[in-house]
């Protein structure tokens, strides 16, 4: 078939096939469809991240990556800044810009349905880096994700 690189293809990773082998922030479930282990990629990942009933997320960022949120489904409240000060709400059909290095929070406030969000990422690299420093400024978890 040849090298990819100069024979580029269109890939699929359908629901079963995403992988979960990726960094993880405590109250959201990310599962990868596309990162630097696809060989055609050279600026982007794309996952999907689930975030549980009753969770918020740790504060994190992700370094120099750009993150764009589109809502498939459910609610997500969304805390940003040094003391995750700011506060924005996004449904169904909304898509939300992060900029890199920016420190947020993402919240499900419903008790009983998960947000589902398609994320794209503008690095292939899965960075994450945890603040739990900032556990005091954050949104605490209506359940407690972290010991189930």
């Amino acid at each position: 078939m040849g090298d990819s690189r100069t024979n580029p293809q269109i890939r699929v990773v359908r629901p079963d096939q995403l992988d979960g082998n990726t960094p993880q922030t405590p109250g959201v479930i990310r599962k990868v469809a596309f990162d630097g282990r696809n060989p055609d990629a050279a600026h982007l990942s794309a996952f999907r991240g689930i975030v549980q009933p009753g969770a918020a997320t740790g504060a994190h960022h992700h370094g120099d990556q750009e993150t764009v949120l589109h809502v498939i489904s459910g609610n997500a409240r969304l805390r940003w800044g040094d003391k995750l000060e700011g506060v924005a709400e996004a449904g169904p059909g909304d898509f939300v810009f992060i900029p890199a290095r920016l420190i947020h929070q993402e919240i499900n406030a419903s008790p009983e349905f998960e947000t589902v969000l398609a994320v794209v990422r503008s690095g292939v690299d899965p960075i994450v880096v945890n603040l739990p420093e900032l556990d005091e400024y954050a949104e605490p978890s209506a359940v407690d994700y972290t010991h189930l």
